[in-house]
């Protein structure tokens, strides 16, 4: 988590300078205060206005140098806490399909929502202000030896005093934190579920049955935060107390010494003045300790979830595919005692189409799944253009697939076509025709918004524009996991023909659904689980 100051220690240094030299005006305007007083007293009036412009002079250079620092301290918190996001998002995007899906999207969205923020207020905003409270308390423990040592003395061995609070909790700290920001997890990742099962909860009129179960799972991770803050809370009600204890003693020290004739009504008013700049920053110093040491176990898994993944900068791709595919006597299974796919043998060419049919369950889409990398076979080998497939560490830039659920994103027909990659306007209308959507083929439409998953598309246009999307990418596979699902049977006839007319690619084709006679089509159709 330290790299993240580091990649910002121009605003850091740069708060810091700003706070020390506020500090530094903060603290002399205290004495100015007290000369002020006793000069009025005294009755001089013209040395009396000459510290009151000076006092008015270093209150307003303190405003303005603590705006800066405001400033820079909000630059740097703001910065660490972009670069975190950056890398957490990087972190999930670059994993690989079955890693991704090994959790729930809820615990994604929880790290880059939750943790990120927490880590935002409990660290990164932390680290300035704990060099604002620590320069303030030094400098002001230095002027009050300037004004005499004893109550100095008095003063910093009794303010301190609470800033062992923390340390002595700091075990339930940790653990009330971290299991408040897992029980946030599981509650955004069981929320995440329900709300993709929308229309089910809908169908099935259990809107009250998931409440239930949401005021449980939210009931849940709130009593945890409870227990956070209340841990909290009395942390800083200790510190609190023993603060004004302190103070009070102070005070009382200092009225004694006025008494006594050694100090003037002016020290009096100026080392009650700094007690005041001294006890606030102290209890609040042992806040930030509290915060500090809280959040350190969330600092350091966050660490290790965003170096899990390098990026992919030593993977090796496949670039593309010359000649063949071939499955040799392939066996593969999710568990040991039941394969899936056993001794299976199949050689798909450059050029030629292919279907791969058979009853649910089969492995139709298990063995698209080892062409693309996702799983390694149990015996046998897969080889592209004679080289085992094991020598690549992903075979995406060479195919695309399409799955049997047409994925949009809420954004414009055109980035959903290119995919933010550069294909021209014309290339996209032509694409559009050739596939039947010709509503679509203009500019207008181009730049019209495509709700979440196409929610505002027939089933049938959906399939077309993920169909058109993957034409476009223009590689040398082109993978169709169940194509015909959920579609109308003179739509699906439509989708049928539309895929028997691609050319000069190695088309695979998984379905049990396509129709009968048009089989012939294909150079090859293969049948899996066949008794």
């Amino acid at each position: 988590m330290k790299r993240y100051p580091r990649k910002h220690s121009t605003y850091y240094m740069g708060a810091l300078v700003f706070i020390l030299v506020s500090t530094i005006f903060a603290v002399v305007l205290q004495f100015f205060k007290g000369d002020v007083l006793d000069h009025a007293i005294a009755g001089d009036a013209g040395t009396t206005l000459k510290y009151a412009a000076l006092l008015i002079g270093f209150i307003l250079g303190e405003v303005l140098l603590y705006y800066c620092y405001k400033r820079l301290s909000a630059r740097f918190s703001v910065g660490c806490t972009r670069l975190l996001k950056h890398d957490i998002f990087e972190s999930i995007i670059q994993q690989n399909y079955v890693t991704y899906k090994e959790k729930q999207q809820g615990e994604y969205v929880a790290k880059y929502t939750n943790e990120a923020d927490m880590i935002k207020s409990r660290y990164f905003q932390m680290l300035p202000l704990f060099w604002e409270i620590l320069l303030k308390i030094i400098f002001v423990s230095l002027a009050l030896f300037i004004l005499d040592w004893r109550i100095a003395w008095i003063t910093i061995l009794l303010l301190t005093t609470p800033l062992y609070i923390p340390k002595l909790i700091e075990k339930r700290l940790q653990k009330a934190q971290t299991e408040y920001l897992k029980a946030v997890e599981e509650n955004l990742a069981k929320v995440n579920d329900w709300f993709s099962g929308f229309e089910i909860i809908k169908n099935f009129s259990v809107e009250r049955q998931i409440l239930l179960r949401f005021d449980e799972s939210n009931t849940l991770s709130m009593d945890k935060l409870l227990r956070d803050t209340f841990l909290g809370a009395t942390a800083q009600l200790i510190t609190t107390l023993i603060s004004y204890l302190s103070y009070f003693i102070v005070l009382a020290c200092s009225t004694w010494l006025v008494l006594s004739g050694e100090f003037s009504a002016g020290d009096f008013f100026v080392a009650i003045g700094m007690i005041d700049q001294l006890s606030y920053p102290l209890i609040s110093l042992a806040e930030i300790i509290r915060q500090l040491i809280a959040i350190r176990p969330s600092c350091t898994a966050m660490e290790q979830f965003v170096s899990q993944n390098n990026g992919g900068a030593n993977t090796k791709s496949l670039p593309c595919i010359e000649k063949e595919i071939r499955y040799d006597s392939v066996s593969f299974g999710y568990t040991d005692d039941r394969p899936l796919l056993q001794d299976f043998n199949f050689t798909a060419e450059k050029g030629k189409k292919y279907l791969i049919k058979g009853p649910s369950g089969c492995g139709k889409t298990t063995a698209i799944n080892l062409l693309l990398r996702y799983y390694d076979v149990t015996s046998g080998e897969i080889t592209i253009d004679g080289v085992p497939i094991t020598e690549y560490d992903i075979t995406y830039s060479a195919m695309t697939v399409v799955r049997q659920e047409a994925v949009l994103f809420h954004d414009t027909l055109r980035n959903n076509l290119t995919m933010y990659c550069g294909v021209s306007d014309e290339k996209l209308i032509k694409m559009l025709r050739s596939l039947g959507l010709d509503r679509f083929a203009n500019l207008q439409s181009l730049d019209s918004i495509i709700t979440e998953n196409g929610a505002n598309l027939s089933g049938g246009e959906k399939k077309r524009i993920c169909l058109a999307r993957a034409l476009l990418r223009n590689t040398s596979v082109l993978i169709l996991d169940e194509p015909l699902a959920n579609l109308d049977e003179s739509t699906a006839k439509k989708i049928e023909d539309l895929l028997l007319s691609i050319s000069g690619k190695l088309l695979l084709v998984v379905s049990h659904q396509f129709s009968e006679e048009k089989l012939c089509l294909f150079d090859d159709v293969i049948v899996l689980g066949a008794q």
